[in-house]
């Protein structure tokens, strides 16, 4: 189910692949060279398809509507080459504009996952935090992680990882989002992807 959200400057609305309630993101345990996000509608439609490349130094990917990357619609792109907290400029390629951003807590994510969001003028908006069990995650991956995604210290989305063999299951529910003003879908969706990334890059040493 797809409805409206936070409109462009000229009114225009974001592609409607960024207009569902609730997300389903998977992903291979391993992979050598790259990591790979499936992004799937609540009717269970791949929509969304991120292949972030292992080794490249510069934290920059693109959001694609269809796994044969014909189609980016975003791109997430980090204002440093090395830093303890990035800064990750989220830009729509369809609309042409920058939608926000994202800033890691570098130091505060060792223990536990923290993140800023920031609207495009570069106000903090939003925050991402890990809950739970998160320094024994450190330490067994294999525990299952949660992340809140908070406005004014109200909880208004949440990014869950289900138990899966062989695949990593995430789902995303920004129902309180996606029927309010508070926050953009596609900046909640980064800082899930953010969080995932963070956690495969631990995995992997």
């Amino acid at each position: 189910m797809a409805t409206d959200l936070a409109h462009a400057p000229d009114g225009r609305l974001p592609d409607e692949r960024f207009r569902h309630a609730t997300y389903t993101i998977k992903r291979s345990w391993f992979s050598l060279f790259n990591r790979t996000f499936r992004i799937y509608a609540p009717d269970g439609r791949l929509v969304l398809f991120v292949r972030h490349p292992v080794f490249r130094l510069r934290g920059e990917w693109r959001v694609f509507g269809d796994e044969a990357q014909t189609e980016a619609l975003m791109l997430v792109k980090a204002q440093q080459v090395i830093a303890l907290n990035y800064v990750y400029d989220l830009t729509d390629l369809a609309l042409g504009e920058k939608v926000g951003s994202v800033r890691t807590k570098g130091l505060k994510s060792i223990v536990r996952d923290a993140m800023e969001i920031l609207d495009p003028a570069g106000q903090v908006i939003g925050h991402l935090l890990e809950t739970g069990a998160s320094l024994l995650r450190r330490f067994l991956p294999f525990l299952t992680s949660k992340h809140d995604i908070e406005v004014g210290g109200e909880v208004v989305a949440t990014v869950r990882q289900k138990f899966r063999f062989f695949i990593k299951e995430f789902h995303v529910d920004q129902t309180k989002v996606i029927f309010g003003d508070d926050l953009d879908s596609r900046l909640i969706l980064t800082c899930a992807l953010l969080a995932i990334l963070n956690e495969s890059q631990r995995e992997q040493g």
